[in-house]
Parts: C-alpha cells; structure tokens; sequence
C-alpha cells in the first residue's frame, strides 16, 4: 500500500514527502476522517522512499526491507480528513545497528501539527552470497 504521493526531498539524515488523502486511501474512515494510525504509517513510508531515493541517487544496493518495529512517544495534534494533503518529514535520530532511530512528523497544509513521534525501523542486514 503507498500512501504518499511524492517524495519532495531527501538526504541521508531527512526525508520530506507529501500524502494526498483521496478517496480508495485504506485508513479513511467512513466519516472522511483519517484514522490516526495512519500517521505512523506514513512517516514509516517517508523514510523508506527516503532511502530508496538516495540509494538510486548514490548507485549502491538498496537495503533489504524494513520493518516499523516500535513507536514511541506518538502524540496526536489533530485530524486530517478527504480532501486535505498532508507534508510528512523524518529526521534519523541514530542507528544503533540494524534498528534506525527517527523522529517524525505530519502536518496539515495549512502547517497545522497533527502528528509527531519517534519511530524504530528494524532493517535486517543482507545475506551474502
């Protein structure tokens, strides 16, 4: 599922993608109302076209796939609803082996805060072969 509809910037410590929330997006709720899971989701998908991006740019082998493995500290600011595009950011934190650290974003487009929290995503190393 990709809930984003363009990544608008990258480097190897952010990422800066826009989310367009159109109708078919599995977490709108039947009140147009995002449901607020949604947002962890999509600062995850933020650092993952992130990387992707920068990998295609600096011509390495992309990373094997990750896995959200925790949240942390997710508050809650607001709701986003059908109709509205939403800018999601992520900064990397640290990376403690294969477990990168980030701390994230959504906002309105009005730059209204809706979502922020800190995100472990569990990249497990290639195989050899």
């Amino acid at each position: 599922m990709l809930l984003l509809s363009s990544l608008d910037a990258f480097s190897a410590e952010e990422a800066r993608a826009t989310a367009d929330l159109r109708e078919g997006n599995p977490f709108l709720r039947p009140d147009g109302l995002l449901d607020r899971a949604a947002y962890a989701e999509l600062m995850a998908q933020c650092f993952a076209a992130g990387a992707g991006a920068l990998a295609r740019q600096t011509e390495t082998p992309p990373a094997a796939l990750g896995y959200l493995a925790a949240l942390r500290d997710v508050v809650i600011h607001g709701d986003a609803r059908l109709g509205d595009t939403l800018t999601v950011s992520v900064k990397l934190v640290t990376t403690l082996g294969p477990v990168s650290v980030l701390e994230g974003e959504v906002r309105s487009a009005a730059d209204t805060l809706l979502a922020t929290g800190q995100l472990k995503v569990f990249i497990p190393e290639q195989e050899q072969g």
